[in-house]
């Protein structure tokens, strides 16, 4: 994937660079150190940020088509990684709901909370150690 640095990613994302910082210290986005400067992947930074004056209306054929330095490979493999992405998150949505309906199916097969028989009334009127120590 194509790193930038900081300076050029507030410049490409129009975010000043102590938010850049901030959003970096708080995890909302990860970069790469190198030497004494942070690198951040385009597509990283896509995933957090849109154009100011952009609206993110649906997506055009070629999502990087817009963004410098990023040359045709690059983009397909993003598109790509994407589709890749997509196919994940259906399957997840496919699993959840599976999950959903097998707890459903397990609920239903737990006792009400008034089917459940009341404990009797001498063992609930003994004390802790009596009925510790009773002998049954």
């Amino acid at each position: 994937m194509s790193k930038v640095s900081m300076a050029k990613a507030a410049k490409m994302f129009e975010v000043s660079r102590p938010t850049l910082a901030k959003h970096h210290e708080q995890g909302k986005i990860s970069g790469v150190k190198v030497g004494d400067a942070w690198e951040f992947d385009i597509s990283e930074l896509a995933r957090v940020y849109t154009r100011r004056g952009a609206k993110p209306a649906t997506p055009s054929p070629d999502l990087h088509a817009d963004l410098p330095d990023v040359d045709r490979g690059t983009a397909g493999e993003l598109q790509a990684e994407i589709r890749v992405l997509q196919a994940k998150l259906e399957a997840a949505e496919r699993l959840a709901e599976e999950r959903g309906r097998h707890l459903d199916d397990l609920r239903r097969l737990l006792p009400k909370p008034e089917d459940q028989a009341p404990a009797p009334a001498e063992a609930q009127r003994q004390g802790f150690w009596s009925r510790l120590f009773a002998s049954r």
